[in-house]
């Protein structure tokens, strides 16, 4: 593969300078770079950091939009690597540098094929993926303003797959993320005479019971979804009752109607609780990134490129959908278009995304390169 030398010297050398959200400066300049010399026209400061790269091939036709995000996450590396994060507390441990050189090495590919293919290319370097505030960023900034793709295609490594796989499905592929804080009101007083208090910190506790026993009892479970909390804070001293408790977690839903069900839920567990001990509640629900939702049309032509072009590379279809968060969403809320997912699974590895030992294998750049050209070269050839 004349590209794979080019990917895995791109992807180390943005391994080694990692930037967190926000902050992708030194990376902007590498990717505008690479493009200009490829022969793309630059957008710079898309959004925040986003970049973005055109390739008018000699013929006219549609414009195909592939996204790769940017940006790397507070976390010490571990790997031992001779090419590990130079940035003290920051690594590409979600692997959005694979993504990159993967993109670029396709960037390349249509540079050096655009007598061969038709229509546009257009590259899309996403900020901020990670706090999930990136791609309507991009999109406010004017992404699509002047030239609006046909089909965009994202990609993301996936260690659940083996290396030298890939995964696509269509419908809900990631869930709707939203936080919710709710607060407990009651009456403190002393340790010792709780029947003088309505107590804050028996309503948390029960309201944390009674919100898993509905999450388990009283919704879908043929569709993926979760309830967690992650901080519960109330009181100063072991023996003094506090009048206030606070809890905090997420609800990870694939569906409008479960993500319905589950804020009902929560406000029937909290109000019962906080009654049951003679108190009052208030909860906070914040909507985040809606659900990655792959394009059905748009993944039966993915599947149909890669028969035709890479039918040696396994290509998983069921079992595909998790509960994370990512922002591609926004965009095909706009454009049709699918996440795909490239194995990154490694045997004997950590496969764990956001590990300090984690590591993309070349073998996942060498897929994920050949699934991107063959998308390129079915929209465009």
């Amino acid at each position: 593969m004349p590209n794979l030398e080019y990917l895995r010297s791109i992807y180390q050398t943005l391994h080694q300078y990692p930037e967190l959200s926000e902050q992708e400066f030194r990376t902007a300049d590498l990717l505008a770079k690479e493009l200009a010399e490829l022969g793309f026209t630059v957008r710079k400061n898309v959004g925040g950091t986003g970049v973005v790269g055109i390739l008018a091939c000699d013929a006219p036709g549609r414009t195909v939009a592939l996204r790769a995000d940017m940006d790397g996450l507070p976390v010490q590396e571990e790997t031992g690597v001779d090419y590990a994060s130079k940035n003290p507390g920051v690594m590409h441990a979600c692997g959005h540098d694979s993504h990159m050189a993967t993109v670029l090495g396709v960037c390349r590919y249509a540079a050096q094929h655009r007598h061969e293919l038709t229509g546009t290319v257009m590259a899309v370097f996403q900020p901020a993926e990670e706090v999930v505030v990136g791609a309507r960023a991009m999109l406010e900034g004017g992404l699509f303003a002047e030239l609006k793709p046909d089909r965009i295609v994202g990609i993301h490594n996936w260690p659940s797959l083996p290396a030298g796989s890939i995964g696509l499905q269509a419908g809900p592929i990631t869930a709707f993320a939203d936080r919710f804080k709710v607060t407990f009101q009651g009456v403190g007083g002393h340790g010792a005479v709780p029947h003088k208090t309505a107590d804050p910190i028996a309503m948390a506790a029960a309201g944390v019971q009674n919100a898993f026993a509905l999450a388990q009892r009283c919704t879908d479970s043929t569709f993926p979804q979760t309830l967690s909390f992650g901080l519960i804070q109330g009181g100063t001293r072991f023996n003094v009752i506090p009048s206030e408790v606070v809890a905090e977690g997420t609800v990870r839903t694939t569906r409008l109607t479960d993500q319905a069900r589950m804020i009902e839920n929560l406000h029937r567990a909290f109000e019962t609780s906080a009654k049951l001990y003679g108190g009052n509640y208030s909860l906070e629900y914040s909507k985040g990134v809606p659900a990655v939702v792959n394009d059905q049309a748009c993944v039966e032509e993915l599947s149909r490129f890669f028969a035709a072009e890479i039918s040696e590379v396994p290509v998983a279809t069921l079992g595909l959908a998790s509960l994370i968060g990512e922002d591609f969403a926004y965009y095909l809320a706009e454009v049709k278009g699918a996440l795909l997912l490239v194995g990154s699974g490694r045997e004997g590895g950590t496969n764990e995304l956001h590990h300090p030992g984690f590591l993309v294998p070349p073998k996942t750049l060498a897929t994920g390169y050949k699934a991107l050209v063959s998308i390129l070269r079915g929209y465009l050839a």
